[in-house]
Order: structure tokens, then sequence, then C-alpha cells
């Protein structure tokens, strides 16, 4: 009797052992559910280049991505499990300021590490962009600064009055075609878009000043070069502008180390999608409906304020 019960109790506490394991077995499935599997993870390293003009315009003739399209593969690297730094790559003397605050504010706002790094040019706009970053490496001798803001516009009035053409321009507002080619801009109009560039530039230099406030920058260094000089990346490293001077490839290393990655780190490239035939369509025609809507526009832009 006393054998009869030992035995249940043998298999009562083996049916829990069993019950315990498989209970196990299912938790740890679950979790490894939720971890994302391949020889990559935790090790990426996300390359997002910055190209050529900074624009929100979208050419489907270009490879480049736009600004818009630079902010979505940010996001992009941000929700990716794989990725744990991201590097900006830079070769752009900047564009349109609005443009170019998408990125920034975008950068600004990301959770993961962002290294920029600077090649043949991060001037301008393109520099704005990397001083949001929290590491920027430029190669040694690439162009950078040109911290200022421009906003340029044609005058042929003389040139249509050797054709004897003359515009007729039907307006409501004193202001309304502010910066038209077909006349001479007058100096109250001078003076509203001076004070519209004043006002861009004290938010670019004072963004930049708080970006880099913990890299040494000094107001006096800034202002110093803050006038839309060009200045090369040793010159840079010397005013505190910039982080440390390398080659493109330690410059990736550098970035590995500073997202806590171990080893070698594994390259995720975020570039813009092959352009097909129907690309080539579309931009033809996106194109021509650009011009044809200047036409009508009697080629008076709306003033573009560019960094």
């Amino acid at each position: 009797m006393l054998q009869e019960n030992n035995n249940k109790k043998l298999v009562v506490l083996a049916g829990a052992v069993v019950a315990a394991i498989i209970l196990l077995i299912v938790v740890l499935l679950a979790l490894l559910s939720l971890v994302p599997e391949g020889p990559g993870f935790g090790n990426e390293v996300g390359i997002i280049p910055l190209k050529g003009t900074i624009s929100l315009e979208n050419d489907s003739f270009s490879q480049q991505l736009n600004a818009l399209d630079v902010v979505e593969k940010i996001d992009e690297a941000s929700k990716d499990p794989y990725v744990k730094v991201i590097f900006i790559d830079i070769d752009s003397g900047g564009g349109s300021i609005v443009a170019t605050k998408q990125i920034v504010d975008k950068i600004r706002n990301t959770d993961k590490p962002v290294v920029a790094y600077i090649g043949e040019v991060g001037a301008s706009g393109a520099y704005y962009v990397a001083a949001a970053s929290d590491y920027i490496i430029a190669d040694a001798d690439s162009i950078t600064g040109s911290i200022g803001v421009i906003w340029i516009s044609l005058d042929v009035n003389k040139l249509l009055d050797d054709f004897g053409v003359k515009p007729v321009v039907l307006k409501k507002g004193t202001y309304k075609d502010i910066g038209s080619m077909f006349r001479e801009m007058t100096d109250d109009e001078k003076k509203l878009l001076q004070e519209m560039i004043d006002d861009s530039f004290r938010q670019f230099k004072g963004d930049i000043l708080e970006f880099r406030k913990g890299k040494g920058l000094q107001l006096s260094e800034l202002d110093g070069v803050a006038d839309g000089r060009i200045i090369s990346g040793r010159q840079a490293l010397k005013l505190n502008l910039v982080d440390e001077l390398s080659s493109r490839e330690a410059a990736i290393k550098k970035a590995a180390e500073i997202g806590g990655i171990k080893g070698e780190p594994i390259i995720k490239n975020y570039s813009k999608e092959e352009i097909t035939l129907a690309d080539v369509f579309f931009g033809a025609g996106q194109n021509f409906a650009k011009g044809f809507s200047s036409s009508l526009n009697n080629g008076t832009p709306l003033p573009s304020i560019r960094t």
C-alpha cells in the first residue's frame, strides 16, 4: 500500500515537472518571437545619404533623396531594431531653409545616436543638419561653414525693354509681386526681405550654438565665421564646429563605436529606390506642369530663402 502511494506521488511529481518544462518552453518561444532574428541583429550602421541641394522638391530623374525622403529614412532607421546608430553621409552645399529644418528637427527628436560625416562638402544648410547630430566627423580637406542665409531674384526689366516686351501685372496688395523679375525691387521690399533673412539667420546661428554648446563652441568663435565664408575641415575642428577628422571608413567605425556595436559593423544603406520607366514619364510630366504653372504666374516666384 505504501509502495502504491509512493508510485502515485512520483507520477504526480513527474507530471508537474513535465508541465513546468512545457510552460517554460512556451514562455521562451513567446519571448524569442519578440526578438528579431538574423546574423546582423543589433550590429548595423544605418547610412542615410544627404547629397546635392536640400529641397522639398521630388525629382523623379535623380537618385538623390529630397528632404522629406531623408526624414522618412531617419524614421525607418530609428524604428529598425537591427540599427544601433544612424550615419548621415553628407555631400551638400545646403538648400532651402524650410527643407533643411525638416531634417534638423527629425534628427533632434530621434532616440538613436546620430553621427554626421562631411565628405567633399557639408556647408550652409548641410552643416546645419550636421550640427544637429550627436557627433560630427569631417574629411580634413572638406568644405564646410558657409553659415549664412541668402535670397536671390532676377531683374530682366531692361532686357525686356530692349526687345520691346512690356509685362502687364494686375494685383491687389502692395507686396503681392515682391521679387518680380519684371521690375526693379523697391527699397521697402528690400527692407522687408532683409528682415526675413535676418530672422532666419538668427535662428540658424542660434541653433548651431545650442547644438554645439557642449562641444566647446564659443559665441565669439561662431561670430568670427558666421559671415558666409567657407572653411576646411581642419579649420572647423579648431573652431569646435566638428568633433573629429577622418576618412569615411574610419568615420563608420567610429559611428559603430558610438552606437555600442561590438565587432565588425554591418552596413545598411537607406538609399533611393532604382528609377523605373514610369518614374521617367512621371518626372517629365511633372517638370512640364511646373513650367506651365510658372508661366501662368507671370514669372514671379515666391521669395525663396536659402541657407
